[in-house]
């Protein structure tokens, strides 16, 4: 006697799941966002902060889903706009 029954019922016309035949398709868009993230030159410099902010600023980027040098690129770019915002033109 079995112990389980897996015969299909006759009037169902489809398969619960239907089979992937287009292949694993694991990071599509792997190559656009790498083209995105290195569309600016990108240039390494080296700085200190005090460890507490340093670990809620990783921190707030893990969250945010983005990386530290993004985070950076937007508080640099933040921080140079509210300058020339002070400053008189030309």
């Amino acid at each position: 006697m079995a112990r389980h029954n897996f015969e299909t019922p006759d009037n169902v016309t489809e398969p619960p799941l239907t089979p992937n035949t287009g292949g694993v398709k694991v990071g599509e868009d792997l190559a656009r966002r790498r083209k995105a993230a290195t569309a600016t030159d990108w240039k390494s410099f080296s700085s200190y902060l005090p460890e507490d902010v340093q670990r809620v600023f990783r921190s707030e980027c893990m969250l945010a889903g983005i990386e530290v040098r993004q985070g950076l690129d937007e508080a640099v770019r933040a921080w140079l706009a509210a300058r020339q915002a002070g400053k008189p033109a030309g």
